[in-house]
């Protein structure tokens, strides 16, 4: 037990899903924890899918912004630093990968991979589309609900999702940041921010100081999105998860999330996602999460680590899933 001089601090990280070939984790910092602007070197080459916003600075780089429109990529052994945006601090789900086979699956988009001694990834982020968004967070909220999976499939998935990834990344990595791009960096801290907002693109470029044509232009050849896309894309990727798990009536979260009416959110979160709101909410996994015994030790994928071992029974006996060592 610890001392009573020393507050309990929360479990940032729980592991969801581990096979040989890939883990699944959750990780869940508030902005006051003491390991919030470090959590160490990362621990697995992984893909992750925040919710809430950051910004993350590698070592060596210019920091970015990373938010629900964005896909991060780490190499196993990677530093870098967060900073805060979102009250709530960095809450994000993670897919590990062994290194063998991420390596094969870059290898598809960049030859050049088995050069690199540091890691099979050579770029640090990427856009994730609706589609690629919704079937990440599917496959994260089946193994956050307890329930018993398939290890084939799974691993299936995760490979599917990564190809996904790179794909779009290498079909369009970010570019070199400019002094304009600098801007871009500080709107797009804004937005995530503010994103329920009514912001004009006149306040935006008051704050950043450039004229209205050229932060609208230099906002959409840096990030491949107009500022009002980006913007309506934060909005309805935030309504996710309060859809399938908050109390709030469909017309409050709309009015919340900035848009004008329950119809209008509704039928804005159809054309994003070929569905409606409500029938996103009813999809939901209904199984409890499992929670067995956990402990905090080291860093995971940027945070703490903890161990588990939890098997759920299969009509063919015990499918385990330790998170002790996740080194692969």
């Amino acid at each position: 037990m610890a001392p009573e001089s020393q507050p309990v601090l929360p479990e940032i990280e729980r592991i969801l899903f581990r096979s040989e070939l890939v883990t699944i984790g959750e990780f869940r910092c508030p902005r006051e924890h003491p390991r919030f602007h470090d959590t160490g070197p990362i621990e697995n080459h992984c893909f992750v899918f925040p919710r809430s916003s950051v910004t993350i600075e590698h070592e060596h780089a210019r920091p970015i912004v990373t938010n629900a429109t964005v896909v991060t990529i780490y190499n196993r052994g990677q530093r870098y630093r967060r900073g805060a945006i979102s009250a709530c601090g960095d809450r994000c789900d993670w897919f590990g990968v062994q290194e063998e086979l991420a390596r094969d699956v870059v290898r598809r988009f960049d030859p050049s991979v088995d050069e690199r001694a540091e890691g099979p990834f050579a770029l640090t982020h990427g856009r994730s589309d609706a589609a690629l968004y919704l079937r990440q967070r599917r496959l994260f909220e089946r193994a956050a609900a307890g329930a018993a999976l398939d290890a084939l499939a799974v691993e299936e998935r995760v490979i599917e999702l990564l190809e996904s990834v790179l794909g779009r990344t290498h079909a369009r990595p970010a570019p070199e940041r400019t002094a304009r791009g600098d801007a871009t960096y500080h709107v797009e801290r804004l937005l995530s921010a503010r994103f329920g907002e009514d912001l004009k693109l006149a306040d935006l470029a008051r704050e950043v100081g450039l004229s209205v044509y050229h932060l609208s232009r230099t906002f959409r050849r840096e990030t491949g999105l107009t500022l009002h896309h980006y913007r309506h894309q934060l909005r309805l990727r935030h309504g996710i998860e309060p859809l399938r798990h908050g109390s709030r009536s469909l017309a409050e979260l709309a009015l919340a999330l900035g848009f004008s009416s329950h119809s209008h959110f509704s039928s804005a979160f159809r054309r994003e996602f070929g569905l409606s709101p409500s029938e996103w909410r009813a999809a939901g996994p209904r199984a409890p999460r499992a929670r067995q015994s956990r402990y905090v030790t080291t860093n995971q994928r940027g945070g703490s680590r903890s161990r588990q071992l939890t098997r759920s029974k299969t009509a063919s006996g015990f499918a385990s899933r330790p998170s002790s060592e996740m080194h692969t």
